[in-house]
């Protein structure tokens, strides 16, 4: 993830891509944001990412570890759980889906 490739993905972006091409091109360029410590940026591509191909679960992990290096925690765990218990097959996860998702909306409450 060479740090040069950052303004041929811009550059390819500012061109005009669709589909498959725009998908791998905001993946590609939010994960090197990611990586080379362009937090706001990664988050920004990768959340258009995630607006514009919805069903791309890597798009989706890749946001959720930007969020994390943003120090926006809450939201980095809430999008890999929902994540995982979207697409798990787990039998003991999903026996315990409604009550892991229903805790994702607010990891914070507790009893007290």
């Amino acid at each position: 993830m060479g740090k040069e490739a950052i303004p041929y993905y811009e550059r390819a972006l500012q061109l005009g891509l669709s589909g498959n091409d725009l998908e791998r091109c905001l993946l590609g360029l939010g994960s090197t944001y990611r990586y080379w410590g362009q937090y706001e940026k990664a988050i920004a591509t990768l959340r258009r990412g995630v607006q514009e191909f919805p069903d791309n679960r890597a798009l989706r992990v890749f946001l959720a570890m930007a969020l994390y290096n943003g120090q926006q925690y809450k939201e980095s765990v809430e999008l890999l759980i929902t994540n995982l218990m979207e697409s798990t097959t787990d039998e003991k996860l999903l026996y315990f889906k409604r009550g892991i998702l229903a805790y994702t909306e607010d990891l914070d409450e507790t009893a007290e």
